[in-house]
């Protein structure tokens, strides 16, 4: 399994996470709702990277994948990872 970051936007912002698959293309199958980021985009400091590595990645096939990162991200610090 490969941790993939993920962002889902949802208006005003995005929401950040590590989602654990196969490969990319499970992701999409299974979450086809977030993007798929290779690299970090420059709005994420290395704080909030670490922030996010020390949350749990979110098996792909798992229930309620997406209110899982939702979850995740509302345990955060919200103001530093919406970009």
């Amino acid at each position: 399994m490969e941790n993939f970051l993920v962002g889902y936007e949802y208006g005003s912002g995005t929401v950040w996470g590590y989602v654990a698959a196969e490969t990319a293309q499970e992701v999409v199958a299974f979450l086809p709702e977030v993007d798929i980021w290779e690299h970090p985009p420059a709005s994420l400091s290395v704080e909030d990277l670490a922030n996010l590595a020390g949350q749990p990645a979110i098996a792909v096939n798992a229930t309620h994948a997406l209110d899982r990162l939702l979850s995740n991200f509302s345990g955060m610090n919200a103001a530093a990872l919406v970009a």
